[in-house]
């Protein structure tokens, strides 16, 4: 899902991206993404070969006031990604730069992480859908 969202996002392909995530994140990311510059709307796909690590940051069990079951999952995903950003962007490290021929031929990575927060409600007769409730990707997206 990190995966097919961020490439989503990159390219702009909000409407695909409306059973998937919620709302009122949906709307954060419209205005978010419009003032975006290219390189770092770039910066946003992960290709699922080029997730590194991932890790479960938090998990929770809640009920609402209506007594309703949900269970909410904060992933933390570590990706390299070739966009062309500068070096100086805080929060990011080049991790490598690979040489293909000579010298004048560089293909640089950078390791990226993003945070995406999975949300389902496990109510007995609810539908076994999972939701993006928050999507973070730090230095890039704010």
């Amino acid at each position: 899902a990190f995966s097919v969202v961020s490439k989503l996002l990159s390219q702009r392909k909000l409407d695909l991206l409306d059973e998937l995530v919620s709302a009122e994140v949906l709307q954060v990311l419209k205005e978010k993404l419009s003032l975006l510059p290219d390189n770092h709307r770039d910066a946003l796909a992960a290709d699922i070969d080029a997730i590194m690590y991932t890790t479960e940051g938090d998990v929770r069990i809640y009920y609402d006031d209506d007594g309703r079951k949900f269970v909410s999952i904060l992933m933390r995903f570590w990706y390299l990604n070739g966009a062309n950003l500068p070096d100086e962007v805080p929060g990011e490290t080049k991790v490598f730069q690979i040489v293909f021929g000579d010298e004048s031929t560089k293909e640089k990575r950078h390791l990226l992480t993003a945070n995406y927060e999975f949300q389902r409600e496990f109510t007995e007769g609810a539908k076994p859908d999972w939701t993006i409730t928050r999507i973070e990707h730090p230095r890039l997206l704010e």
